[in-house]
């Protein structure tokens, strides 16, 4: 935690000019957190505490278990509100404050290791979203965690408007959310997506299969044509399935 404040001090002029008078609350600010083995459980009772007695109002987040793959284990500091770069320098002052650091020093950050990667995400236009924020569930999500090829950013983000026009063309309640990586490592983009029905939530539906929904959508096209480009514009792939866990996040 002491190395991100210390990034944050850094580089908060700089964020502070690009800004601009009309700043965006758009950012979410995430942290990965991996426990050490055999702290599993002292781990979530100091993070549970934590977070009951620091993270309210401006400063709630949401703790995300991974479920699958790779990174099994490990778990996501997710602030609840969407901010602007003023907002993100305001909440790392925050949590700068002598008795917050200390607490979590005590804690949490015994528990787990030191490399604690930070990453601010912008929630892109391109996102598909209900008109009623409920349909978007929090309790399970998949990810999409894509790294796009350097010089076809262009074809990528424009296959991405196409998949969103598909979607409301065949008012499909197949609901994304798409976020870009504005700091951190790589030029990665994370589709984010409800599992309303948990696991069956990846049972095959027909009708929800792309290539028909692509062919009622764009019938002058042709489907293998266009997937087979926007693939050749990622350059690795990964997806995993999370767990909102409500007894370790600020309460509602």
């Amino acid at each position: 935690m002491k190395r991100i404040l210390f990034l944050m001090a850094l580089i908060s002029p700089i964020i502070l000019r690009a800004q601009g008078n009309t700043p965006k609350e758009n950012k979410i600010a995430v942290e990965i957190l991996h426990p050490l083995n055999m702290h599993e459980i002292d781990f979530e009772r100091g993070l549970a505490q934590h977070i009951k007695d620091y993270h309210k109002g401006d400063l709630a987040v949401n703790i995300f278990e991974v479920l699958t793959g790779k990174r099994r284990g490990e778990f996501h500091f997710v602030f609840r509100n969407h901010f602007s770069w003023t907002n993100i320098h305001s909440a790392f002052d925050a949590a700068g404050e002598n008795s917050h650091s200390e607490d979590w020093t005590l804690n949490v950050g015994r528990h787990i290791t030191n490399e604690i990667p930070l990453y601010i995400y912008e929630e892109s236009d391109d996102s598909y979203k209900p008109s009623n924020p409920s349909d978007m569930k929090l309790d399970m999500l998949g990810l999409y965690l894509i790294d796009i090829n350097i010089g076809m950013e262009e074809d990528f983000y424009a296959a991405i408007k196409k998949i969103k026009e598909m979607h409301q063309k065949n008012n499909s309640k197949n609901y994304y959310q798409i976020l870009t990586n504005t700091f951190g490592e790589g030029n990665q983009v994370i589709v984010v997506f409800p599992l309303i029905k948990g696991w069956a939530s990846f049972e095959p539906n027909p009708d929800e299969a792309w290539e028909k929904m692509f062919k009622a959508a764009f019938p002058k096209e042709d489907f293998k044509t266009w997937a087979k480009k926007f693939s050749s514009t990622q350059k690795s792939f990964e997806s995993m399935v999370i767990k909102l866990r409500p007894d370790l996040s600020s309460p509602l």
